[in-house]
């Protein structure tokens, strides 16, 4: 947990009010180990994992919310690896290793004094310098050794960056892009404070540090400043943002899920998940519909639902995706259409089959589709006959069919 405006813990002293927009960025990252572990482990050919998870901005590790103690990141995520390593032990019967590795990170040292004082009273002590690493210092300052730690642990480099920032330049694009660019398989969760950069915004900031640790030029600035005459400006200058991050990151994929605090709040953010693999994406899609009407999706239903239509006002249709039971429905009506439409469009052009995976691969970013919503989609073409069975099962093979149009979509 990175450290908030009155967010902060001494040892002996009171424990701070978690906000109840950070319950549920808890209860992501909780969710999101388990998920991660889970897929990793699935093969029964796999006998070991190795892991190392990241917490960017600990803090100390214990609120109160509601007048109770209640765990922060680094316990719960400690507790999600424990309570997944039981879970997938019961269904092997050769067994599996699970080793992780935690490094728990920030620049306080008083709250890093109280984490360290906090495990030992919840019998983890002896852990420490052996799965558990804790390190006084900036994330960005020790970056590299955490790259280095994860690379000595062999070459799959399997690591979870959970970097909960406060604002949205305590973490550089440049590291974000030595995270990717270094490692084979990493993953970076990141909150950035989008409303918080836009409000600031004004012709004082061209020239500072903080524009540049997230690769704003100077041209970039003025080039927002200016869509503040337009209507609907501030969603303008977040899309513009949105694909910034996009083209600065390293991350070939990405789930970008609006956070509103409580409180009637401006203060909009993001949880960024940047990954360079769309099985991972998937994982964190199934997250955000499970945890329905916690998280907003930037757009509409179906895939091509998110940047904007200059055409229209920015404001149509925009954060009323709620992950709920509606949102669903509506995403699966969007996608039989659409995903005919794709494919007729495909077969006009002479293009050949196309898999699942390219279809994520090439969509899965701009949509808060999952694999699920796709399959829906496709037995609802198949039950209108604008879909028929190719292959003796249902998957891994289906061909669509649109009056002699040749279409095929293959799953895999």
């Amino acid at each position: 947990m990175a450290r908030k405006l009155g967010y902060d813990w001494i040892v002996g002293g009171a424990l701070p009010n978690l906000g109840r927009h950070s319950v549920v960025k808890h209860e992501i990252f909780d969710a999101y180990v388990g998920a991660y572990i889970r897929t990793l482990t699935k093969s029964h050919r796999i006998r070991a994992l190795n892991l190392t998870i990241v917490d960017g901005f600990c803090g100390g590790g214990r609120y109160l919310l509601d007048g109770l103690e209640v765990d922060g990141s680094p316990l719960r995520m400690m507790a999600a690896v424990d309570r997944v390593r039981i879970e997938v032990a019961a269904a092997r019967a050769q067994g599996i290793e699970i080793n992780v590795d935690f490094v728990f990170v920030d620049a306080n040292g008083k709250h890093i004094d109280f984490l360290r004082d906090l495990l030992e009273r919840e019998g983890h002590g002896s852990r420490i310098g052996k799965d558990i690493h804790i390190l006084t210092d900036k994330f960005e300052d020790v970056a590299e050794d955490v790259i280095a730690r994860i690379k000595a642990h062999g070459t799959a480099h399997r690591s979870l960056f959970f970097l909960d920032q406060y604002g949205w330049s305590a973490v550089t694009f440049a590291t974000i892009r030595r995270i990717m660019g270094s490692l084979q398989n990493p993953e970076v969760v990141l909150t950035f404070m989008v409303d918080h950069l836009v409000n600031l915004l004004n012709d004082r900031m061209i020239d500072t540090a903080g524009l540049g640790a997230v690769d704003l030029a100077c041209s970039d600035v003025k080039d927002m400043l200016e869509m503040k005459n337009l209507k609907g400006w501030k969603r303008y200058i977040q899309n513009t943002l949105y694909g910034h991050i996009q083209r600065n990151t390293g991350a070939k994929y990405y789930t970008p899920f609006f956070i509103h605090p409580e409180g009637g709040s401006n203060r909009d953010y993001w949880l960024l998940h940047l990954s360079k693999h769309h099985s991972a994406r998937e994982e964190m899609g199934k997250i955000h519909w499970s945890l329905e009407n916690t998280f907003e999706h930037f757009g509409g239903p179906g895939f091509h639902s998110l940047g904007f239509n200059h055409a229209e006002d920015v404001r149509t249709g925009m954060l009323d995706f709620g992950f709920n039971d509606n949102a669903r429905t509506r995403s699966e009506g969007a996608v039989v259409d659409q995903l005919a439409r794709m494919l007729h469009t495909r077969a006009l052009e002479g293009k050949g089959p196309l898999t699942k995976q390219a279809l994520f691969a090439s969509h899965c970013n701009e949509a808060p589709v999952i694999g699920d919503i796709v399959d829906a989609a496709l037995v609802e073409l198949r039950a209108s006959n604008r879909l028929r069975k190719k292959a003796p099962q249902w998957s891994p093979s289906i061909c669509v069919r649109r009056r002699g149009t040749g279409l095929s979509l293959v799953s895999g």
